[in-house]
């Protein structure tokens, strides 16, 4: 069993939360899981011995440095992948294929472009035979919701880009999972965008108490929105630490600049920065970190010795 650090081990992150008794639904368990891709020389281990757990009702990040395994993990768990070993449950029930009661929001806007916003957010029930009444009102409710509603009938090419992704946040909402899985949702868009998304995301999230397992680079993010945060190793991904977030609910933007925010925040820095550099390995040099001198005259960029 590999060993993790744990910041609050014995404190429930439940505790934490202000809202609402916590869902009966959405136990995410991934037990002694890895990944293998490939075989003989181009073989890539891509996470180890993986032991995580979500629990009902509670939103859990996954950061780590580039090239981890964060992004393998939640694959396995929308039933993209196939675990290589070790097992992957949802409410006690092995994941072998991807599921109404999972919905995902990646990176890329996913929505179909000759489709209205509203028609996106319906797409889903539609596929689950639910009548186009029953569609319309639960599309609406949620666009209301979104801030949405008053361009149910724009296509995606007309939206900005927190608009496209809170209409994939909304469209994975529609058919009532029990778990949201969300990979870098908000990595391409501006940092004032970012902060907003993060506040109607966790606002959102208060209000259906979902599982959430959200992926991410961005540590404050990762700190903001989550109950706990586990942190991954240079590949082949493991989990170094597990930290509850005992920030109380509900989360403000003041918070960031709470002692007790900065705290974790340092915290997590140091730890993502030591497997970075070791996923690094040799493509920095022993000064590379160090900077270098350089002048710049008529013959170009000189080394300075």
């Amino acid at each position: 069993m590999n060993a993790v650090m744990k910041l609050n081990p014995d404190t429930s992150a439940a505790s934490f939360s202000s809202a609402s008794a916590p869902a009966a639904r959405g136990h995410i368990v991934l037990q002694n899981l890895s990944m293998t891709f490939g075989q003989g020389a181009s073989r890539v281990d891509a996470v180890q011995a993986i032991d995580l757990h979500v629990a009902p009702g509670e939103f859990v990040s996954i950061i780590g440095p580039s090239g981890c395994g964060k992004s393998t993990l939640l694959n396995v768990v929308a039933g993209f992948a196939t675990p290589s070993a070790g097992h992957v449950q949802l409410d006690g029930k092995p994941i072998i294929g991807p599921g109404p009661e999972r919905g995902v929001v990646f990176q890329q806007y996913s929505l179909f472009p000759w489709m209205s916003v509203r028609k996106n957010v319906e797409f889903g029930l539609k596929m689950q035979g639910v009548g186009a009444n029953k569609r319309e009102t639960t599309a609406r409710t949620l666009l209301g919701l979104a801030g949405l509603l008053a361009f149910e009938n724009h296509y995606p090419d007309q939206l900005s880009g927190g608009m496209k992704q809170r209409v994939g946040i909304v469209r994975a909402l529609a058919t009532s999972p029990q778990v949201l899985l969300m990979d870098e949702p908000f990595g391409s868009l501006d940092a004032q965008t970012r902060v907003v998304m993060q506040q109607i995301l966790t606002n959102m999230w208060q209000k259906f108490r979902l599982s959430v397992m959200f992926i991410t680079h961005d540590i404050e993010e990762a700190i903001f929105l989550s109950d706990r945060v586990y942190v991954m190793t240079a590949r082949p991904g493991r989990i170094k630490a597990e930290i509850v977030i005992r920030l109380p609910r509900p989360r403000t933007a003041e918070m960031m600049s709470s002692v007790e925010f900065t705290q974790i925040l340092h915290r997590l820095r140091n730890l993502i920065r030591e497997e970075s550099l070791a996923a690094m390995g040799h493509e920095l040099d022993a000064g590379g970190l160090e900077g270098f001198a350089t002048e710049i005259g008529p013959a170009g960029v000189q080394h300075s010795v």
